[in-house]
């Protein structure tokens, strides 16, 4: 199976490691607040409360993908449940949560290459010792 592609928002924080020029033609979706789906209880509104501020703070929560985050909240939030019951872990969800997770960049394979706005991405150490 081919590797998914890295979401747009993705490559522009990695500077496009890529070099491949980037999409023109994707749809813009307007910016949602982060305020919680009401469906959303305990451990997972927890975790949305984390998550959502991040990717805020990104330029990546849209209302596009609100729903996913939430989702992928809520899953999170299941397993985290189960495991501080002492259950063992659940694997399918383990499986959900990392498919999930490398969608927003929450993976350290997907965050590999982003460079966060407003630190330093490494070049200007380089630069130092040889420029």
């Amino acid at each position: 199976m081919a590797n998914p592609r890295t979401p747009t928002k993705l490559r522009l924080l990695a500077d496009n490691p890529s070099g491949r020029p980037l999409p023109t033609s994707e749809p813009a979706f307007a910016t949602c607040p982060t305020t919680p789906p009401d469906w959303l209880m305990g451990e997972s509104l927890a975790q949305w409360g984390k998550l959502a501020a991040a990717l805020d703070a990104n330029g990546m929560l849209n209302e596009a993908n609100r729903n996913m985050l939430a989702t992928y909240c809520d899953v999170l939030g299941a397993y985290i449940g189960q495991r501080r019951a002492g259950a063992e872990p659940d694997m399918k969800l383990v499986q959900q949560i990392r498919m999930l997770g490398r969608e927003f960049g929450f993976t350290p394979s997907s965050q590999a290459g982003i460079a966060a706005p407003g630190k330093p991405d490494g070049k200007e150490a380089k630069n130092r010792f040889f420029g």
